[in-house]
């Protein structure tokens, strides 16, 4: 099992990309927003402003044209990005992105469009709002062997339940969706409720936002298999064909990938490979390999320490 990790070379003479990263836009407080990534809307816009004012933002889509440009820009570039598929990207972001005439990107997950359900990670997150932890650790100590519980006291539950030292595989999504089976949790009805999701006829191509490929169900790529990589990032590719979008880019979930990987989304044709490791972009002059492994501030939940980031 390959682990990689490329850092972009931090070339003085080469264009700079920032890209920043969201998942909730939202003054909503729930059991999601409350512990996902999440900024409201006044700073949403703050932070818009401070990146037009200071960067050119462009689409993911632009960057293989921009790697081949043969002057230098005057200002770096910015991008930004939305992960998980969450509405209030449609009714909180995009007004704002519209106004100021800005691109983004939303990475999307189809099972859970329409509240069909709940990425295993927000299961996981409705378990710690409801402090439900503890006794989901102890339904999945029951499972002997599948699990290394070595790190859980140093990492905290959160960070520990995806690790992938802790899980060896993605047993965790089955296990999850079967303890809240068995606390008789409706993961649909808890979607519905929150109005979590976009539905899937919002997924389609628009003036400021294009739609990109984050898997089928959110897993930790180097736990799996080739076959089962391939199985992941294909079948969301071809729910966006089939939706009239050609996607480009495959945002990581939480950043491991592999030389497997990276050979589905050549494959694909794709320009960039996007993970969560909160660095700088240094774009490679002329040619370059695909796709370009990028990586992504996730953005603070204030205005101002986005400009100690960035």
């Amino acid at each position: 099992m390959w682990l990689l990790k490329r850092k972009p070379s931090a070339s003085p003479s080469a264009p700079r990309l920032e890209i920043i990263l969201y998942h909730f836009v939202s003054d909503q407080r729930n059991d999601f927003t409350l512990s996902g990534h999440s900024v409201t809307p006044p700073v949403f816009r703050r932070q818009l402003e401070y990146l037009s004012g200071r960067y050119t933002p462009v689409r993911l889509s632009e960057i293989p044209g921009l790697v081949q440009a043969a002057e230098r820009p005057a200002r770096p570039y910015a991008a930004v990005c939305f992960d998980d598929g969450y509405r209030c990207i449609l009714s909180e972001a995009y007004p704002l992105l519209e106004e100021m005439r800005i691109p983004a990107t939303m990475f999307v997950n189809p099972p859970v469009l329409g509240n069909r359900d709940l990425l295993w990670r927000d299961k996981i997150r409705y378990l710690i709002q409801k402090d439900l932890a503890g006794e989901f650790v102890a339904f999945l100590r029951s499972r002997k062997g599948a699990y290394d519980f070595g790190l859980l006291e140093k990492l905290g539950f959160y960070k520990w339940s995806k690790n992938p030292k802790a899980l060896r595989n993605m047993a965790i999504q089955k296990d999850v969706a079967e303890f809240f089976a068995q606390k008789g949790f409706d993961p649909a009805a808890i979607a519905s409720a929150n109005d979590l999701f976009l539905a899937e006829d919002q997924v389609r191509p628009m003036e400021f936002l294009d739609f990109g490929n984050h898997t089928w169900s959110h897993p930790l790529m180097t736990l799996l298999t080739a076959a089962e990589q391939r199985a992941e990032i294909a079948r969301c590719h071809d729910f966006l064909v089939g939706r009239g979008i050609r996607p480009t880019a495959l945002a990581l979930p939480f950043s491991p990938f592999n030389r497997d990987t990276r050979k589905v989304c050549r494959e694909l044709g794709y320009d960039c490979l996007l993970t969560v490791y909160e660095e700088s972009n240094f774009l490679p002059a002329g040619k370059a390999d695909r796709p370009l492994v990028l990586h992504r501030w996730m953005a603070p939940k204030d205005a101002e320490k986005l400009a100690s980031i960035v």
